[in-house]
């Protein structure tokens, strides 16, 4: 069976998705049992510090207090010792559900090594987890009915506490299944498929080490501090480029190919590569001349890039075709004014 044909089955796809579901729910147990570790371990050093301050006169006069003050070091030793025991278990823990999942898919697909389609399906299967995992830190505490007003709060909270894990495990996956990707092009280095397939692998990494606030049609969720420190921006600029790698593999294959060029255009713009992203739609509007979405896109781009001759004759083409969004694009006609000098 070909690749199209397997992932387009509907049990395929009913199969996958509660395979999905449960590796899910078996990482969430792991998300809340480490919850309780934090909070059992807060809750027993808060009830031991008040014990003690409120005792602290009967036990000034023993030798009471000795105790209660080494019960207290002993509670905060023990913490920091099994925390750090269960940092260092939890990629081996994220590694065991990943295998877990890519045994069942296999069992699933009926596996066999070296079928490019067999190594096409996997990865795409663990693609499709890790998909589903996005934004999954934001949903791990939820409040109960009567205090949904908590909602957001604790939303906040989660994604404060568990947002590394989260990324951590998106991360695993799709590692493998670039890798699966990878081991194919050496295999079939001329195979468009393979590399289309891996240069959105490539894009859905990226896509993890983004910074919301960059993506402009989406309106970002609360952000914990770190999620957008240099360190993701390194790790960004590293997977985008690979993608575009790929993608001018794809380019030079499939040059009347409108998907590519999109990707392309989104990838430049990720990257700040301006003109580059320009050049992309161009070539995409050569191919779909009828896309008024791209050409509002690349109005934009002209009228930040200072190229105002070009947004206005967009401007003029999205008009004519009473396109909805027309108007608004002569809010970035003067976006490429430099910053006033008030020293």
């Amino acid at each position: 069976m070909s690749t199209e044909a397997l992932t387009s089955c509907g049990a395929y796809k009913e199969k996958t998705s509660r395979l999905c579901l449960g590796v899910e729910e078996r990482f969430e147990r792991l998300i809340r049992r480490r919850s309780r570790f934090h909070l059992g371990f807060a809750l027993l050093g808060v009830s031991e510090l008040i014990c003690l301050v409120l005792f602290f006169f009967s036990f000034v006069e023993s030798s009471a207090l000795a105790v209660a003050l080494g019960v207290l070091f002993l509670t905060g030793f023990c913490y920091f010792v099994l925390r750090l025991y269960l940092q260092t278990k939890q990629p081996e823990e994220m590694g065991l559900l990943r295998d877990l999942y890519v045994e069942s898919c296999k069992g699933l697909i009926g596996y066999q090594e070296g079928i490019a389609e067999h190594h096409l399906a996997l990865a795409g299967a663990v693609c499709k987890l890790a998909s589903g995992l996005s934004d999954a830190e934001y949903t791990y505490h939820r409040p109960p009915r009567f205090l949904e007003g908590l909602g957001p709060s604790l939303a906040k909270l989660s994604c404060l506490l568990h947002w590394r894990s989260v990324l951590a495990m998106r991360e695993l996956l799709l590692f493998y299944a670039i890798e699966e990707y990878v081991r194919l092009v050496r295999c079939a280095p001329t195979t468009l498929e393979i590399h289309a397939a891996l240069a959105n692998a490539y894009v859905c990494l990226s896509c993890l080490y983004i910074d919301p606030r960059k993506i402009e049609s989406e309106e970002p969720l609360w952000l914990p501090p770190g999620r957008h420190c240099e360190a993701m921006w390194e790790r960004f600029r590293r997977a985008a480029k690979r993608a575009v790698e790929e993608l001018h593999i794809l380019k030079a294959y499939a040059p009347n190919d409108p998907w590519v060029h999109a990707q392309l255009a989104y990838s430049y713009h990720d990257l700040q590569m301006p003109e580059e992203e320009i050049a992309e739609y161009e070539a995409l509007l050569r191919l779909q001349p009828d896309d008024l979405d791209t050409m509002f896109k690349l109005g934009i781009r002209y009228f930040q890039q200072a190229m105002s001759a070009k947004g206005l004759q967009v401007y003029e083409r999205l008009k004519r075709r009473r396109y909805h969004k027309a108007d608004e694009l002569m809010r970035f006609y003067d976006s490429a004014l430099p910053t006033p000098f008030m020293g």
